[in-house]
């Protein structure tokens, strides 16, 4: 990897110390975070609790002794967009303070993990970035073969997770405990690892990540998860149209030949019988986002109030259900205003990644530019269906993937700097 993602470092290198190395640490475990907190949460509960607040804690002490030392590390330009969002969260706290515990939650849940992000270009070097890409695959890849497995071996599966008229052997779900937030994961990783495999030159690594995002890929189908489905489609169309149009015959056959094989026909055609759209009408999809459109009509501007609508900490309160749709959830919370600054916050990421990473991307590297953006984008899509940004280990490996993109485009800028003169 790093004999092709070439990563010189533009000024002065940082000299090494015990704050850079537990800086790399804290990353490693967020990059390993699905497999770290299950492991916690499941065999040592109370640090499974608050582990990756204390992440937070170390990455925000570390980031501010190096600005307290001089270092100063230019932020990611979505970095402005995301402080008008939080500062917008921040007052609708204020004005839901009449019942804190749902307004601290709400923000908490809505802010939280967005800030992870906005840490890294302070803390993460950009001579690690090779390293942080290979971990990030091999916890992938490792997941995905534990997908794998469970179909394999017909894993139970709760009776709500596959409608009465189908036959589905199993649903996998790892250790993210479900089959909608893995399908997500695999989403995301899926293109990233394919890009690794194309640009890797050691033998034993561009084995391990071929086989590895066939893994992802076959993971994927088997979490028989429809949003995750659409998500990866659209998000390799998008990348195809924009930079491979020749990658679009290849999309379609396999497009074609996943259509035809019996359970994944099923499941997708399931979609437009009579019967799915009666139940979606009267109590699933479309009556929720119906009813985030009512809840944000009442307050058009600042929707229902942070923690009261279409999220965990609503159902948790008793406010409404999950919206399946993270953008209907911000809408009837947050309302209009709150909605398009969430937008223009992911907009701006992958307007950043074509723009600083894609553009500069050269050889083989770019299909590991392209499949970064195709992932993100796919996760991105998925929202429309589900509230994946709801959930801890998608949401962290969203944004730590955005993170390490960046950071490598502006190495790749910096070498075009250096080949320039």
């Amino acid at each position: 990897m790093q004999d092709q993602v070439h990563l010189s470092v533009g000024g002065k290198a940082e000299t090494r110390s015990f704050a850079s190395g537990l800086a790399k640490w804290c990353i490693y475990l967020l990059l390993a975070f699905p497999i770290v907190d299950y492991t916690l949460r499941t065999f040592v509960h109370p640090i499974g609790s608050i582990w990756d607040k204390l992440m937070l804690l170390l990455l925000s002490l570390i980031a501010l002794t190096r600005y307290i030392r001089g270092q100063r590390e230019i932020p990611f330009g979505w970095a402005k967009f995301a402080g008008w969002f939080i500062l917008y969260c921040f007052g609708l706290l204020m004005v839901g303070l009449g019942h804190p515990s749902v307004a601290f939650d709400g923000f908490r849940f809505d802010v939280y993990y967005i800030l992870f992000g906005l840490l890294m270009p302070f803390i993460m070097n950009r001579e690690d970035v090779p390293k942080f890409f290979h971990l990030a695959a091999s916890v992938a890849i490792l997941v995905a073969v534990d997908g794998i497995f469970q179909y394999i071996m017909k894993a139970p599966i709760p009776g709500s997770w596959v409608d009465v008229t189908e036959s589905v052997r199993t649903r996998v779900f790892s250790v993210f405990l479900s089959p909608n937030e893995l399908g997500a994961y695999m989403e995301l990783m899926t293109p990233i690892i394919f890009g690794l495999f194309m640009v890797e030159k050691v033998r034993i690594r561009r084995w391990i990540y071929g086989i590895g995002s066939l893994c992802c890929f076959l993971t994927l189908l088997f979490t028989f998860t429809r949003g995750a489905w659409m998500g990866f489609f659209v998000g390799v169309v998008f990348v195809a149209v924009l930079y491979q149009r020749r990658l679009l015959i290849l999309i379609a056959v396999v497009a074609v030949i996943g259509f035809f094989l019996p359970p994944i026909h099923h499941r997708i055609m399931d979609v437009f019988s009579p019967v799915y759209m009666l139940k979606a009408a009267q109590g699933g999809r479309l009556l929720r986002w119906m009813d985030a459109f009512d809840q944000m009509s009442t307050n058009p501007l600042f929707g229902a109030g942070l923690g009261r609508y279409g999220g965990s900490v609503a159902s948790l309160h008793g406010y409404s259900i999950y919206s399946d749709n993270y953008y209907a959830k911000m809408l009837g919370e947050t309302g209009l205003l709150g909605l398009v600054l969430f937008l223009m916050l992911h907009i701006s990421i992958i307007r950043e990644l074509m723009k600083k990473v894609v553009r500069h991307a050269q050889g083989k590297e770019k299909f590991l530019a392209l499949g970064g953006l195709a992932g993100l984008t796919a996760f991105l899509v998925d929202n429309c269906v589900e509230n994946v940004f709801e959930y801890a280990p998608n949401i962290i490996a969203y944004f730590l993937m955005v993170s390490l993109f960046l950071i490598w485009g502006r190495s790749l800028q910096s070498r075009e700097g250096q080949l320039d003169e």
